[in-house]
C-alpha cells in the first residue's frame, strides 16, 4: 500500500468539458477490506495532472465494507485513502465496481469480484509486485557480488519490458495498457548510413523526440485523469527542448496542437504552461509566458477565464513587453544627486548594471556593497547605475556615500517619472538588469553574483 504524499481536499475547478469528457454516471463502488474497522472515514480520489481531489467520502460499516455512490466520474484512475492516507489504486471504468482486499496486504490478496478493468489492472499489479519482491532477494542476497546483481536487474528489467509488451498485447483496449503504453521509451529507428557520430545521436534524439507523445490519445480525456501525463509534458518542456526563448515557444505550440484534440487536454496544457513560465526562475523565459497570454488568453482561446482575470493577466503581461531579454532597455531622464538630470543612453561602456534600489531596504545595501567589489578585469569597462525609489533625498545622500563608488551613476525616480513597473518590471528591490554597449538586455532580475558568473563564462 502507497501513501499518498499530497491530498488536496477540494474539487477541481471547473476542469469540464460537455462535448469531449469521458464521464461514468451513477457510479456504484464497494469495497470489503479486511482488518479495517468500522467507523472509518474512508475517501474516493482521483487524479488530475499531477494532483489529487477528494471526489467523495463514505464512513466504513461493519466487516470492513465501503460504498461509494456518485453522480458523474471522470474516467481514469482513482483510489481509495485510508485515514492515514495510505491509498491503492483502482480503475474507475465502469459503473459498477467490486472489490475484496486485505488492508495489510492490499494487492497480493485482492480480489476483483465485478470489474474488468480492475481484474486486469491487478493483473498487472500483482506480476510487477512479486517482480519487485524478487529485485529486493536480489539485492539482499550477500552470496552475490555487485556485478552478478546488475546482470540479474538487467536480466530482469528485461523480462519486464517483455511482459508490458505481452499484457499491451494481449488486453490492448484496457486502461492499464493505456498506462503502461504511455510509460514505455519509443525506441528510434536506425539512422541512415554516413552519418558520424554526431549526426547519430542527433537524429535519435530528435526522433525520440517526435514520437514522445505517440502513446496518448490527446482525443480522450483518460489519461490525464491519472499520473502519466503530467510528467511527460514537463520532460518534454524541461529535458526534450532546447531551454532558450524561441525554442520553448515552438514546443509550446506543438504541445497546444496536441492537446487540441480535446477540451479537457487543451485547458489543462495551457494552465500548467501558463502557471510553469510565470514562476520559473530561469532568466529571460519570460518571453514564453508573454507569448502564451497574448495568443492563447488575451486572443479569447482560454474560455473559461472571466473578464477579471483576464484584466489582470494583460497587466502582468504589459509589464514584460518593454524589458524582454535581448530588447534595448527602455530609456530615461532622471536626475542625480546635484539634480543634474542624466539620461540612460547618456552612459558609455561596454555593460551598464541597472539597479533598482530603494533607501531603507537592507537587502538593497547588500547589493550595493556586491556590486562594489565586483572586478574591473571580470567586468571591463562597465558602469552601475541605480535609480532609487522616491524618498527622503537626506537618507538617499548617506545611502550613497556609505555603499556606492564615485564612477557611478546615481538617480532618484522623482514623482515616478520612470514607471519602473510598466517599463522593467520591478516588483520588489533590489532589481537588477545587465545591458550591453547598445543598452540591450543581456540578463535580468538577477544577482550581483549571477552577474559576475554570466561574465567569467563570457570571457572564457
Amino acid at each position: 500500500m502507497r501513501i499518498l504524499k499530497l491530498l488536496i481536499l477540494v474539487f477541481v475547478l471547473g476542469i469540464t468539458s460537455k462535448t469531449s469528457a469521458q464521464e461514468i454516471y451513477n457510479a456504484d463502488y464497494t469495497f470489503t477490506i479486511e482488518g479495517l474497522a468500522a467507523g472509518e472515514s474512508m475517501r474516493l480520489a482521483y487524479y488530475l495532472g499531477d494532483k489529487q481531489y477528494i471526489k467523495q467520502e463514505s464512513l466504513s460499516q461493519e466487516g470492513g465494507l465501503v460504498n461509494f455512490k456518485i453522480d458523474t466520474l471522470h474516467v481514469g484512475l482513482c483510489m481509495l485513502v485510508f485515514p492515514d492516507n495510505n491509498y491503492f489504486e483502482f480503475v474507475a471504468k465502469e459503473p459498477r465496481v467490486i472489490m475484496k482486499t486485505n488492508k495489510d496486504d492490499v494487492i497480493g490478496a485482492m480480489e476483483v469480484i465485478a470489474s474488468e478493468e480492475n481484474a486486469k489492472l491487478y493483473e498487472y499489479l500483482k506480476y510487477n509486485n512479486q517482480r519487485q519482491m524478487d529485485l529486493q532477494k536480489i539485492e539482499d542476497n550477500a552470496q552475490l557480488n555487485d556485478e552478478q546483481k546488475a546482470t540479474m536487474r538487467i536480466d530482469m528489467d528485461q523480462k519486464g519490458q517483455v511482459r508490458q509488451k505481452e499484457f499491451v498485447e494481449k488486453y490492448p483496449n484496457s486502461f492499464m495498457a493505456k498506462l503502461i503504453s504511455t510509460s514505455m521509451d519509443y525506441v528510434p529507428k536506425e539512422a541512415p548510413e554516413g552519418l558520424s557520430d554526431d549526426e547519430i545521436n542527433a537524429f535519435r534524439f530528435y526522433e525520440y523526440r517526435k514520437h514522445y507523445f505517440d502513446n496518448i490519445d490527446f482525443s480522450q480525456s483518460d489519461l490525464l485523469y491519472s499520473p502519466v501525463y503530467h510528467p511527460k509534458l514537463m520532460a518534454y518542456t524541461d529535458q526534450l527542448t532546447l531551454q532558450q526563448p524561441d525554442s520553448l515557444i515552438a514546443a509550446t505550440e506543438y504541445l497546444l496542437g496536441k492537446a487540441s484534440a480535446n477540451d479537457e487536454y487543451f485547458k489543462y496544457t495551457l494552465i500548467t504552461l501558463l502557471n510553469k513560465f510565470a514562476k520559473t526562475k530561469v532568466i529571460c523565459q519570460d518571453e514564453v509566458y508573454l507569448h502564451l497570454v497574448d495568443n492563447y488568453y488575451l486572443s479569447g482561446k482560454a474560455v473559461w477565464m472571466d473578464e477579471v482575470g483576464l484584466t489582470k493577466l494583460k497587466v502582468s503581461a504589459d509589464n514584460l513587453r518593454n524589458n524582454l531579454c535581448g530588447k534595448l532597455a527602455v530609456n530615461f531622464e532622471l536626475p542625480d544627486i546635484n539634480g543634474t538630470k542624466q539620461s540612460l543612453y547618456a552612459q558609455s561602456a561596454e555593460y551598464t548594471i541597472l539597479a533598482f534600489m530603494q533607501t531603507d531596504c537592507i537587502p538593497c545595501e547588500k547589493v550595493l556593497e556586491e556590486l562594489s567589489k565586483i572586478d574591473q578585469t571580470i567586468l571591463p569597462s562597465f558602469k552601475v547605475v541605480t535609480v532609487f525609489k522616491e524618498g527622503d533625498k537626506a537618507v538617499w545622500k548617506g545611502v550613497l556615500m556609505g555603499k556606492t563608488k564615485s564612477n557611478w551613476v546615481n538617480l532618484m525616480n522623482d514623482d515616478g517619472a520612470l514607471n519602473s513597473e510598466r517599463d522593467y518590471n520591478v516588483q520588489s528591490y533590489p532589481t537588477l538588469y545587465l545591458l550591453d554597449k547598445d543598452k540591450r538586455i543581456v540578463l535580468k532580475r538577477i544577482s550581483a553574483s549571477q552577474i559576475v558568473d554570466y561574465m567569467n563564462t563570457v570571457n572564457n
